[in-house]
């Protein structure tokens, strides 16, 4: 290579400088080395399993760790797993086995997490750079935005799956856009199946990523690399499946939507509520993602201002999808389609856009983009439409810096977990000191209650599909707890939640047959716990 090649200095799309390449990759590095820093500064160690699958995760790197297979070690004859896909809890299990002594090895789970936050900064930056074409700069500005924000900052403080999923998603996406484009080496094609299976084993909607990159490539015609890459990419899933085949035997109805397979948990929904639980859900789920989308770019907390916010937030998200569909046909495919998935899932939707934040804040600066180049054309109508748009672009910059500045003075991505474990405190400490190592627990947590007490613990109401906008009675958690109690030796019931309380007290209140020589288990009240109570079961 000539001397005059190496000092030439490249140029960006936008007609600006850019940095030499070993500089380029010197700063992008050290972006991502900063975002891993304010990461690990962001978190701190906190009782792991106040947010459920975060404990779960824990109890499978545990087992695997141990020699127990990929099993719950916390349930009743420690079922096997077929709820989690096995890539996160496997990352886990190698960082159990350098630091075994559970809650000290969770600082080492966190220090993980921030690295991959890192990780994930690179790759948002290099696709700015050689997908959307942007200078360095930009790019580099994008990608701190996109990760060093609240969304990411709580994901990776938490022991979550989702810091792995998108540190892998922005170079498989780079990849798939190659071979997309016209790469067309047989190699390379199945390689970029493969990644996008192994992906769908970190989070399962994932998916949804290969399903993209397949359908681009059918509906280019290309059918021998169509027919590789969906090849390659069941290859990868195709373990984990026939895993969820052989293990998935009928769980009680109280274990079934927290630890069975999501696709049986999503049929009997349907079955019991029909195809409208599938209209109000998307119903709810629109509204939540509006106001997720409010929470972090609304110039002011009043009702109109977070409604305008959340409108121009979702324009702004549209119009850089449009932008970037030439470039980037994966990564649109896989917005839309994610976006739909989420839309109907009946399931709170805040982290499943959070673990996206990065994609969504990319969208966001492709608008932005297209706003600026707008006000540099020549046409008068060009200039006037780009200037209504940056005045757009300005709202959301101003918004989003307000609401991260107000979070980092707050440390607001610690609050949740600080609050959730300050109201399962008494109950853990009940556990703790008023049961035996042999008793079993129907409570609140029950993750979090095995986690730091040892026992085995089930859930004391189950989590169905319906429930997300059909909410279960108080006779329902009443006839499930019934029924559990029939199927499982449980020595105590906890709760802390004054609904479930109330389902208790209904048991309770039929105990005086029970303790008089009836054939049903009986509650006794113990102590108050919070807004709820511990009882212990008296069995004929």
């Amino acid at each position: 290579m000539s001397a005059a090649v190496l000092t030439e200095v490249p140029v960006g799309s936008s007609g600006e400088a850019q940095p030499r390449p070993r500089t380029a990759v010197r700063l992008t590095l050290l972006t991502g080395m900063l975002a891993a820093a304010a990461a690990w500064w962001a978190s701190r160690p906190y009782p792991v399993g106040v947010f459920h699958d975060d404990g779960v995760y824990v109890i499978l790197a545990k087992a695997l760790a141990t020699g127990h297979g990929y099993r719950y070690l916390h349930l009743p004859g420690a079922p096997a797993a077929t709820h989690y896909p096995p890539m996160y809890p496997l990352l886990l299990a190698g960082l159990w086995r350098i630091a075994p002594n559970f809650p000290a090895n969770v600082s080492l789970f966190l220090f993980a997490n921030a690295l991959l936050l890192g990780v994930a900064t690179i790759g948002v930056a290099r696709f700015a750079q050689r997908v959307a074409g942007w200078p360095s700069a930009a790019s580099l500005g994008v990608a701190l935005a996109a990760t060093m924000t609240t969304p990411l900052l709580m994901l990776s403080g938490l022991v979550l799956s989702e810091p792995l999923f998108i540190a892998a998603f922005f170079p498989l996406v780079i990849a798939a856009e190659r071979v997309v484009g016209g790469e067309e080496q047989a190699a390379r094609v199945v390689a970029v199946g493969l990644g996008l299976g192994a992906l769908a084993l970190v989070r399962t909607h994932a998916v949804v990523l290969g399903g993209a990159a397949i359908m681009l490539l059918f509906f280019r015609r290309r059918w021998r690399d169509t027919l590789l890459c969906a090849g390659a990419f069941l290859v990868a899933v195709g373990p984990w499946q026939i895993w969820l085949h052989v293990h998935s035997h009928p769980l009680p109805e109280m274990l079934r939507g927290s630890y069975g397979p999501y696709v049986p948990w999503m049929i009997e929904g349907l079955r019991e509520r029909s195809f409208g639980l599938v209209a109000a859900t998307f119903a709810t789920n629109w509204r939540e993602i509006g106001a997720l989308l409010a929470d972090h770019f609304s110039l002011g907390d009043g009702a109109m201002a977070r409604l305008v916010a959340s409108g121009l937030a979702a324009l702004a998200i549209g119009v850089g999808a449009a932008r970037l569909w030439r470039r980037a046909p994966v990564f649109v495919l896989f917005a839309v389609l994610y976006t739909l998935v989420v839309l109907v899932v009946p399931f709170t939707p805040w982290r499943y856009v959070y673990a996206v934040w990065p994609v969504v804040m990319v969208c966001v600066a492709a608008a932005i983009d297209g706003a600026v180049a707008a006000l540099r054309t020549p046409s008068a109508r060009s200039r006037l439409v780009g200037a209504m748009a940056s005045v757009t672009a300005a709202a959301l910059v101003l918004g989003a810096a307000r609401e991260e500045m107000r979070a980092y003075r707050a440390r607001a991505w610690q609050q949740p977990a600080a609050a959730a474990a300050e109201d399962i405190a008494p109950l853990v400490r009940w556990v703790r000191t008023a049961t035996r190592p042999t008793d079993i627990v129907a409570s609140d947590g029950e993750q979090l209650v095995y986690l730091f007490t040892g026992r085995i613990a089930l859930p004391i109401a189950p989590f169905t599909a319906a429930e997300y906008v059909y909410p279960r009675t108080t006779e329902d958690n009443a006839r499930s707890l019934r029924q559990e109690l029939a199927e499982f030796p449980v020595n105590y019931v906890l709760t802390i939640s004054p609904g479930l309380r109330r389902s208790v007290d209904v048991i309770t209140a039929e105990g005086l047959e029970a303790r008089n020589g009836g054939p049903d288990p009986a509650l006794v009240p113990l102590a108050p716990l919070g807004g709820g109570e511990a009882y212990r079961v008296d069995r004929p």
